[in-house]
């Protein structure tokens, strides 16, 4: 029982502490608080946490058939940040929104399904989840006390991954609903969507260098 807990724990902080990065879906949760509502925001977060979840079973339960994943991984890949720069040029063209259009875009909420929908396929193609949850389960296993054997352990380990990611993005929102007001100073400038275009270019430059010196 106590592994099952240190195993849960570790898993959720490790999932957190290895989202801390600037990565695309909390850079959209962080829009999403300020252009739309800290309950959309949330529904984004959801829907970003999901595929840790799925790409933690993956690495417990099928790590032994993956030999053969690297064409699919490249594929994600290609598709990552193909999506990642068509964001990039929507926040590049996008124009600069007013305090007031802000509240009234407040008004045109999108359905929970499809904001869901938007944080879970942004997350989903990432082709860092699978190596990454792979490689924890070997560091775990190296421990007697987080060692993922039984069923109970590995359900355990998945979990952590799920809550772990959604945590964060779930402080994510919280913080900036809480400094919402100054944070619009700085939405509503000119190059803030300059910026965000930027730093979603980056994510791609990166993925890209990641893939040809890995």
């Amino acid at each position: 029982m106590i592994t099952i807990f240190a195993i849960l724990f570790f898993a959720a902080l490790t999932s957190f502490v290895g989202s801390l990065q600037l990565g695309p879906v909390n850079l959209f949760v962080i829009n999403t608080v300020l252009y739309s509502g800290r309950r959309e925001a949330l529904w984004v977060a959801l829907g970003g946490s999901l595929p840790e979840f799925l790409y933690c079973a993956l690495a417990v339960f099928a790590n032994h058939f993956l030999e053969e994943y690297a064409l699919v991984q490249l594929i994600f890949r290609i598709a990552f940040v193909l999506i990642l720069i068509g964001i990039g040029f929507r926040f590049l063209l996008k124009k600069t929104i007013s305090v007031e259009h802000i509240a009234e875009q407040h008004a045109q909420i999108s359905s929970p399904l499809r904001l869901t929908l938007k944080g879970f396929s942004l997350a989903a193609l990432n082709p860092q989840l699978l190596p990454f949850w792979i490689f924890v389960q070997v560091y775990f296993n190296s421990f007697p006390v987080l060692s993922i054997q039984s069923t109970a352990q590995k359900i355990s380990f998945i979990l952590g991954a799920g809550i772990g990611a959604f945590f964060l993005l779930f402080t994510a929102t919280q913080l900036v609903y809480r400094y919402k007001t100054k944070l619009l100073n700085y939405a509503t400038n000119k190059y803030y969507f300059k910026i965000l275009a930027v730093l979603f270019f980056a994510i791609a430059i990166q993925q890209i260098i990641a893939f040809f010196f890995p």
